[in-house]
């Protein structure tokens, strides 16, 4: 079996080399890494002609003009010839066994259609933060199984993921995803297919979380909110309905996801077109009560008091969790 590790990139020289070397040091070597670059202004170009110098199997794509990270996902794993295909973001980097551990998983699971693992978060820095783990067994998962478990959420630790081509080939890639949660539209739309996933337990690679000064993933909730409304009613509605499973816990998990979200309007960075453009997003993906509600608390100062009480159910929630993974382990 043949691997190829599809880094998607845009203006992110500073971690390209770590990304890259991440996947030249494997105990398993890659057949062919391949960094798709989605017009970078910064030394992006310079710095992959330097690496390509040295890597023979470094393959580089560049658009001629920014398409946004759905597309450039989309093309850089339709251009990957492995058996498997690894999705790494060019901020994040591998451990050493990636790739032999997870593979092996994939080979034992044809069902499976991705295997992933647990990840060490990380800051801009690689100092350390938290580890990401999963609730759930490691092992196979079955495909109804992961659509049952899709509607509460992108059940990864983060979006390192190794892929079976075959398997993206079945749900044509990122094709007509949006552009934001497009990984999570193309986890649902994998299990609605039919497919399962395989969880490794062990910390294979490592997840950088760093400081945005620009506010530009704050600015990205709109983007968010409608590509979560995309998976509930592109992929999650119509599954359930074909598999005549009742639908009312995907309104819930709507109302609840929506509530999450609106959030987002206490931050005090938005216009007011801006505003009314993420109200009306929300109450698109949830036209309950509870949501108008929580849009006025958010909207009217007094989101303290919501978020208060997340913030004591995730601490709550993160307690429950290690002691079930310790308990599994």
């Amino acid at each position: 079996m043949t691997v190829s590790v599809c880094i998607p990139t845009f203006n992110q020289s500073q971690y390209l080399v770590q990304a890259i070397r991440s996947v030249v040091n494997q105990t398993v070597p890659a057949a062919e890494i391949i960094v798709s670059d989605d017009c970078s202004t910064d030394d992006t170009a310079v710095v992959l002609q330097q690496l390509a110098q040295d890597i023979p199997t470094l393959r580089v794509l560049r658009k001629e003009k920014n398409v946004g990270i759905a597309q450039n996902v989309d093309a850089c794993m339709r251009a990957a010839t492995g058996d498997f295909v690894v999705r790494l973001d060019s901020d994040d980097f591998l451990g050493p066994t990636f790739i032999e551990q997870l593979s092996a998983l994939l080979a034992k699971h044809p069902a499976a259609a991705y295997a992933h693992a647990a990840v060490q978060e990380i800051d801009q820095n690689g100092t350390f933060l938290r580890q990401r783990l999963l609730s759930r067994a490691p092992g196979f998962q079955a495909s109804e199984e992961a659509l049952q478990a899709a509607k509460k959420g992108y059940r990864v630790a983060a979006n390192i993921i190794m892929f079976r081509r075959t398997a993206l080939e079945a749900v044509n890639y990122s094709t007509g995803r949006p552009n934001y949660v497009e990984d999570f539209h193309l986890s649902a739309s994998l299990a609605a297919a039919g497919f399962g996933n395989v969880y490794q337990s062990e910390i294979l690679s490592f997840y950088r979380v760093w400081t945005d000064a620009g506010k530009t993933r704050q600015r990205r909730k709109l983007l968010e909110i409608t590509g979560l409304y995309k998976v509930f009613d592109e992929v999650l509605e119509p599954a359930y309905k074909q598999r005549k499973w009742e639908v009312a816990s995907l309104t819930r998990q709507r109302t609840s996801f929506a509530c999450a979200q609106a959030d987002c309007l206490g931050w005090n960075i938005y216009t007011p077109q801006e505003e009314a453009e993420i109200t009306h997003a929300l109450k698109n993906l949830s036209a309950s009560g509870q949501t108008s509600f929580f849009i006025w608390i958010h909207s009217n100062g007094l989101g303290f008091i919501p978020n208060a009480y997340v913030k004591f159910m995730e601490r709550l929630r993160l307690t429950v969790k290690q002691m079930l993974v310790k308990g599994k382990s």
